[in-house]
């Protein structure tokens, strides 16, 4: 009787862990909400770029440079640069956007 209470609750445990009605883990898209509507959408891609698309434009890819702390990314004209669960995002001559790490559901 007891093998069988901990064979149920093993699988329990182990079926809990398939269940995840979230966006996250190894290549998975990283979205941060940087306020007055604007969202962003990040994916790792090969030869450390990423591509960030906000809200409904064009995606950009980034080159990785350098940075003392966090990640950066920087082109002429774009800058993503995160630490932790904050970014930094600038396009052009644009004031810095401050964007928070946001979790978004999974579309089923």
């Amino acid at each position: 009787m007891k093998f069988a209470i901990v064979a149920l609750a093993t699988t329990a445990i182990a079926l809990a862990g398939c269940v995840d009605d979230t966006v996250g883990g190894p290549g998975a898209s990283t979205y941060y909400d940087c306020g007055n509507g604007t969202r962003l959408k990040v994916d790792a891609i090969p030869d450390d770029m990423i591509q960030v698309q906000m809200n409904n434009d064009e995606p950009v890819r980034i080159p990785a440079v350098a940075a003392a702390s966090g990640a950066k990314y920087t082109n002429a004209r774009h800058t993503f640069w995160s630490k932790g669960d904050e970014a930094t995002w600038i396009v052009g001559r644009m004031a810095p956007m401050t964007c928070k790490q946001v979790t978004m559901p999974r579309v089923m």
